[in-house]
C-alpha cells in the first residue's frame, strides 16, 4: 500500500532534517519518504529539487541563492572531497559575481589531476589552499572553500577581468584579502595561465574603499583613460563616489538601486546643486557608460574643460 503524502506534515519533517535548507533523498528515505513522494511534494509545496539526490526545503530567493544551495549540495554529496572555488566560493562568501555563469557550480577536488566537467559542476585540479567557513543564517554548517585569492583569480580566468576586479574590491573592503596577496597568487599559482595578464592588470588597482561593482568599473574605465581618482571624498557634508585628483570634477556612479523613492531623487538633486554651488562639476555614469569608454572619455573631457573655464 502506497504511503499517503501529507504536504504540510512531510515538509515540516524534511525541514527538521535539513542542514542549511538542504536535505538528501537518502535522509528523506529514513523519514519514510520515497523519491516519488519528494517529486509530489515539489509539485505541491516549496520543496525544490537542486540536483540528483539533493533537495532544498524552500524555493531559492533568486539565481544567486539557488547557486549557493547547489554549491552546498555538491559539497555535501562529495563529503570532504571537494571545496568550493571560483565564483561558487564568492557566492558562499556573499561577494559580487558580476558576469559569472551561475548555472554551473565550481569545486576543487582533492584527487583531481585535470579539470573535469560533470552534469552539475566543474571539478578543478587542486590549486588553492582549503579552509572552511560559515555565514549564518545562510550557512551554519562549516563549508569547505579555497582561499579567497584563488577564488577571485580563477573567477577572473573563467569570467573575465571585470569579474575578478569587482569581487576583489568587495573582498578587500570586507577585510578578506589584500592587493599584495592577490598579486602573489595571480603571479605564482597561476603563472602562464591563459588570460592571467589581463586578470593581474585588473587586480593591480584593487581598492577596498569602492562600495559597489559599479564604482569598481567606473574606477577601472577611468584609470584606462588616464584619470587618477580619489574614492569616497568628503566635500562639506557630502561624500562623493570619486574626485578626479587635481581637479574639481566629481564622479558619481548611478546604480538602479540608488533612488528607491521620489524623495531620494529630490535629495540627490539638492545634493548636486550644493556641490555645484561649491564650484564642483558633477559627472554621472550609469551601467551603460562604464561599458563604453569612448562615451566616458567624452563626458570627462567636457567636465575637465568646464572646471577650468
Amino acid at each position: 500500500m502506497s504511503r499517503h503524502v501529507d504536504p504540510e506534515r512531510d515538509l515540516t519533517a524534511l525541514r527538521a532534517l535539513a542542514v542549511d535548507r538542504i536535505v538528501s533523498t537518502k535522509q528523506a528515505g529514513r523519514a519514510g519518504l520515497s523519491s516519488f513522494d519528494l517529486l509530489e511534494l515539489a509539485r505541491e509545496t516549496h520543496l525544490h529539487h537542486l540536483m540528483r539526490g539533493m533537495w532544498a526545503t524552500e524555493r531559492p530567493a533568486d539565481d544567486k541563492d539557488e547557486h549557493l544551495l547547489r554549491t552546498l549540495a555538491v559539497l555535501r554529496r562529495h563529503v570532504k572531497r571537494s571545496a568550493a572555488t571560483a565564483h561558487s566560493a564568492l557566492v558562499l562568501h556573499g561577494l559580487p559575481t558580476l558576469e559569472c555563469d551561475l548555472a554551473r557550480v565550481h569545486v576543487q577536488r582533492e584527487s583531481s589531476t585535470t579539470t573535469r566537467r560533470g552534469k552539475d559542476y566543474t571539478a578543478h585540479l587542486r590549486e588553492g589552499e582549503i579552509t572552511t567557513m560559515t555565514r549564518p543564517p545562510l550557512i551554519v554548517a562549516e563549508a569547505p572553500v579555497v582561499d579567497i585569492e584563488t577564488a577571485i583569480v580563477l573567477t577572473g580566468l573563467l569570467s573575465g577581468p571585470r569579474s575578478a576586479a569587482v569581487a576583489a574590491d568587495a573582498a578587500a573592503r570586507a577585510g578578506l584579502t589584500t592587493p599584495d596577496r592577490l598579486q602573489t597568487v595571480a603571479g605564482q599559482r597561476y603563472r602562464g595561465s591563459k588570460g592571467i595578464g589581463a586578470v593581474r592588470r585588473a587586480l593591480a588597482d584593487v581598492d577596498g574603499r569602492r562600495e559597489s561593482p559599479g564604482e569598481t568599473l567606473t574606477a577601472q574605465v577611468c584609470h584606462g583613460l588616464g584619470y587618477d581618482l580619489e574614492p569616497q571624498v568628503w566635500i562639506g557634508p557630502y561624500r562623493v563616489d570619486f574626485l578626479i585628483k587635481g581637479s574639481r570634477v566629481v564622479l558619481e556612479f548611478d546604480g538602479a538601486m540608488k533612488y528607491r523613492t521620489p524623495e531620494d531623487v529630490v535629495a540627490e538633486k539638492r545634493r548636486e546643486d550644493e556641490l555645484r554651488a561649491r564650484g564642483y562639476i558633477v559627472v554621472r555614469l550609469m551601467w551603460s557608460d562604464v561599458y563604453n569608454p569612448k562615451k566616458v572619455k567624452a563626458k570627462l573631457e567636457r567636465a575637465m574643460a568646464a572646471s577650468v573655464a
